[in-house]
């Protein structure tokens, strides 16, 4: 299923205000990307809005009917750590607030990677 990323930013805007911390978005390849304090935490493409999680976190939103991994495209592999979730989660406000907090959450604590320049 393709989804219209303008859209998808339009709902996930309505979900940002709702969220405990200041998020700021920015456009990236055709959709969008989600910053909590600086560290990705969501993407919105073509694929839908993909929340990252990991670990725990990861395979509990996994087990949820409905829910899948993230492809950007197509012919594009899927993510080892955004989720979709389903239709009707995602028209949950405090159920996508919830998986939005821990993914947030989850992408602030990490360590800063630096990427090497060969």
């Amino acid at each position: 299923m393709t989804h219209n990323p303008g859209e998808l930013l339009v709902r996930f805007d309505s979900l940002a205000r709702q969220l405990p911390f200041v998020v700021t978005t920015r456009r990236m390849m055709g959709g969008y990307v989600a910053y909590a304090d600086g560290k990705v935490f969501a993407s919105l493409s073509g694929g839908g809005l993909g929340v990252k999680l990991l670990g725990d976190a990861h395979a509990a939103a996994m087990d949820r009917t409905g829910a899948r991994r993230l492809r950007h495209r197509e012919d594009q592999p899927e993510s080892v750590s955004y989720v979709v979730f389903s239709d009707d989660d995602l028209a949950d406000d405090d159920l996508m607030v919830e998986w939005l907090t821990l993914a947030a959450r989850g992408a602030r604590s990490a360590p800063r990677t630096r990427s090497r320049r060969r």
